[in-house]
């Protein structure tokens, strides 16, 4: 039984470890496009070349997270900004993100629902 609870205790500390590990944020398309509108953040797209040229958010750069060199293309983009992720639909942006906030940044934000949801809210897309 002490066993028992000892391996309890192993399991639930290391799964709360993890859960502090997290350093990085979650934001709506809303919440994103008002980080935005306040300046002074890049704009990541990590779909594929054939996503982005389908439409992107403005200003946005693209750095595909299927791409061999994501780390050292991501790394372009200065640990010390402010940035926003988005993908198609939120799980490689998680995926980015989670990346990301494992490599040093420290002021990194997952949209939500990515492109898919920012364009079903109606809001601003280009494919310049």
């Amino acid at each position: 039984m002490l066993r028992f609870v000892v391996n309890l205790a192993v399991i639930m500390l290391a799964a709360a470890s993890v859960a502090c590990a997290q350093q990085y944020k979650n934001a709506t398309p809303q919440e994103a496009k008002a980080m935005i509108g306040k300046g002074n953040v890049v704009v990541v797209d990590v779909r594929t070349p054939q996503e982005w040229n389908a439409g992107h958010l403005s200003g946005a750069v693209l750095v595909d997270f299927y791409d061999a060199n994501f780390e050292s293309n991501i790394n372009r983009v200065g640990k010390d900004k402010q940035v926003v992720v988005y993908c198609a639909r939120g799980g490689r942006s998680a995926s980015a993100t989670e990346k990301m906030a494992s490599w040093g940044w420290k002021n990194v934000t997952n949209m939500t629902g990515g492109y898919q949801a920012w364009s079903a809210a109606g809001l601003p897309t280009t494919t310049k």
